[in-house]
């Protein structure tokens, strides 16, 4: 009996919003390849909220008998078959996904992602293990007996069109994370194949050879470790939160990008805001900043958006001093129009970000408190008038840590991370917190912070 096409590696619990898909390669099966690195990574506490599905084709050493008998799928009917089931079949329920693949099922996923806008949309990851991605002589002089090593034949035609194709697409916008591993005793596949193609922020290489390079011993984490990495995606920055969650709002936040920027003219503010948002989540801070800069129809709420790039882009991109000023500008200008329409919302969220800068930019503790009060006061105002969202209390959290309460601000910060908060907003919330934290020098107070927004490496 043949065993199933698709199979679920966790079958009593595959019920959530994202999943890890493994392919795998020539003459080999779902859960046959993937028998050891599946159920570690399945089980592995940081992808609690991640189902994991192997997939099975059919590959084998059986010749081809074209067009009289029975033959094996070539590679594009392959990847045509991985898109069907990730597109319409048993997977076409989950918002993100991350492809896993040894061997010759890399080919087969590169070749997916390319015939699929929609299908690269959802992927946040790719790591592809021991891939001729650049092809394989030896495959040349077996290309007659099997069609799948003809594919893989160095110089083919299947080879050299998804070379140039991935180049056009996906060598400098790919919308997902991508890596490619090589055995570091694989000459099956050697390096100038699996890994040259790829830049070297895109390279890994780890024990074994084209076969144990994916069998690990069960007292070597490091492979299960690499692909935890590379999925959850935790930055500098502090993301904290589900890394599916953070996952599918990284692909919500792509799809509300347009190709053409200039579409952004047409937009009203918020939408305009919304996608400021989504490019700088996507790492396009610049594009972000230059969206919102152009427009001169500008309201606190997109002043605050300009502010926080541009806060952001100091905080995380050498700190220069300009950035900081052109924050600080833009979030005074929009406290001002807030508390001239009184507009409670606008009003502590630009309080609180001055606050901030003033501390950890211009150093102004006395200033900092001034407004740390006033934001605290706005705060209450707010609540009283019922006009209060989940950010009410992200700001009382960081105006009572800048006032030197810290258990206030890590009760309200707890109480923010339990309204359901979205990724980014708890992302950016915990980056304020953790640099009020080192500018305060207090070391303990960093690690209470790390509990709370649930950081195992605060």
């Amino acid at each position: 009996m043949s065993e199933p096409s698709i199979n679920a590696v966790r079958p009593e619990d595959a019920t959530h919003k994202a999943a890890v898909v493994m392919v795998h390669g020539f003459t080999g099966s779902g859960p046959g390849t993937w028998t050891d690195l599946a159920p570690r990574v399945a089980g592995d506490a940081q992808l609690s909220s991640w189902d994991c599905w192997t997939i099975t084709y059919t590959t084998s050493w059986l010749p081809d008998i074209c067009g009289i008998w029975s033959a094996d799928a070539d590679l594009s009917i392959l990847a045509e078959r991985l898109a069907t089931d990730l597109a319409r079949g048993t997977l076409a329920r989950y918002k993100s996904l991350v492809l896993m693949a040894h061997s010759m099922g890399g080919l087969i996923v590169q070749k997916a992602l390319l015939e699929s806008k929609a299908i690269a949309a959802r992927t946040s990851a790719v790591v592809l293990f021991g891939t001729p991605s650049n092809g394989l002589v030896k495959a040349r002089t077996l290309k007659f007996w099997k069609r799948q090593l003809d594919g893989m034949a160095k110089g083919g035609a299947f080879v050299s069109g998804l070379r140039a194709d991935w180049t056009r697409q996906f060598a400098t916008k790919a919308p997902f994370s991508f890596l490619a591993v090589g055995g570091e005793r694989d000459q099956f596949v050697p390096p100038e194949s699996s890994l040259e193609p790829f830049p070297k922020e895109q390279r890994a290489v780890i024990a074994g050879n084209h076969v144990t390079m994916i069998h690990p011993p069960k007292s070597d984490p490091n492979v299960v470790d690499l692909v935890v990495r590379r999925i959850v995606r935790k930055k500098d920055d502090g993301d904290v939160g589900d890394s599916a969650l953070r996952a599918i709002e990284l692909g919500d936040f792509r799809s509300i990008i347009p190709e053409n920027l200039e579409d952004a003219r047409k937009l009203d503010e918020k939408a305009l805001v919304r996608l400021a948002i989504a490019l700088d989540s996507v790492g396009r801070r610049d594009d972000a900043y230059k969206v919102l800069a152009e427009r001169d129809d500008l309201d606190s709420d997109v002043l605050g958006t300009m502010g926080g790039r541009l806060k952001r882009k100091w905080l995380l991109s050498g700190r220069r001093r300009a950035d900081a000023e052109a924050a600080m500008a833009h979030y005074a200008k929009g406290y001002e129009l807030a508390c001239q329409a009184d507009d409670l919302r606008q009003a502590y969220y630009h309080g609180i970000n001055l606050a901030f800068l003033a501390l950890v930019f211009r150093g102004n503790r006395a200033d900092a408190r001034r407004r740390a009060r006033e934001v605290l006061d706005i705060c209450r105002r707010c609540e009283a008038a019922r006009d209060a969202d989940e950010w009410v209390e992200a700001a009382r959290g960081e105006a009572e840590l800048i006032l030197g309460n810290s258990d206030a601000a890590l009760k309200a910060y707890d109480r923010f991370r339990s309204a359901d908060a979205d990724p980014w907003k708890l992302s950016s919330t915990y980056l304020n917190a953790r640099t009020i934290a080192a500018e305060f020098g207090d070391r303990n107070l960093a690690r209470r912070l790390g509990e709370v927004f649930r950081d195992p490496n605060p």
